[in-house]
């Protein structure tokens, strides 16, 4: 069962969303990610470093194993390709992991703070997203795309929380949100209108740009109204979402700037 992928599983193997295992994961790297923000705290520039190239090197190993496994099973094809947001994550965490020492004004110093933002947002919720509602549950927790899938998201997790220690003691709060959110827009914005028309011509799903994915809490909206009241609700929940998101963070960087 551990190989098995896609049509090969038998039918009724896979699990419920917020069953005991689920919750069990679920847990785990919710506790991960506050114990690793509370051990990255107490150390030095260098140990940061380390840490952080060691949790990003994590993220690239699950993710790498998803899809090389996926691969020697004979199921890698134009339907499992590593373009949705975490997977992208899988790439971009380690590279800003192992962009932490680049010279200040450098390219790889502007790459490192652009991957940040895109880390900040959409990475850490799309991760939460995911570890939330995993379109992955009609697999065995025992197979090995249900267990790098919630390595992987979970992963991306606890590297996140090394992203927003980095930026508590921002001088300057407001600049920071600012200058971050354009960044991650430029990013969602340019990856949305690529994947819209990738998923047309290949009649793929990735971004969940051509409808909700396995077993989404957003399947009602497409129900009801279709594909056009699919899109409102995701473009309305995933904006109300990002503003709620950055409002948190602007609010704990005030709280830490007035300390």
């Amino acid at each position: 069962m551990f190989w098995l992928h896609g049509e090969d599983l038998p039918a009724d193997v896979g699990n419920e969303r917020f069953c005991a295992m689920h919750l069990a994961y679920i847990a785990v790297f919710l506790i991960a990610t506050v114990l690793y923000a509370l051990f990255y705290r107490k150390l030095d520039e260098k140990q940061r470093r380390t840490a952080e190239r060691i949790t990003g090197s994590l993220v690239f190993f699950f993710g790498f194993c998803e899809y090389f496994i996926t691969f020697l099973v004979g199921r890698f094809t134009i339907y499992t390709l590593p373009i949705h947001v975490c997977s992208l994550m899988y790439m971009l965490v380690p590279l800003h992991a192992w962009t932490n020492t680049a010279r200040p004004g450098s390219f790889g110093a502007k790459l490192h703070a652009f991957l940040g933002a895109v880390i900040f947002h959409p990475g850490i919720l799309g991760a939460w997203a995911a570890l939330l509602f995993p379109d992955w549950l009609y697999y065995p927790f025992w197979n090995y795309l249900s267990i790098c899938g919630f390595m992987g998201h979970g992963m991306v997790s606890v590297y996140g929380a090394s992203v927003l220690l980095r930026n508590a003691e921002a001088p300057e709060p407001k600049k920071l949100i600012l200058r971050d959110f354009a960044r991650s827009a430029a990013f969602l914005l340019s990856g949305i209108l690529v994947m819209y028309f990738f998923d047309r011509a290949t009649d793929t799903n990735y971004w969940f740009m051509a409808g909700p994915g396995n077993d989404s809490p957003l399947t009602f909206a497409y129900e009801a109204g279709g594909y056009g009241g699919y899109l409102l609700t995701f473009i309305g929940v995933g904006t109300a979402v990002t503003f709620l998101w950055y409002g948190l963070r602007y609010l704990f960087l005030l709280r830490r700037k007035h300390k």
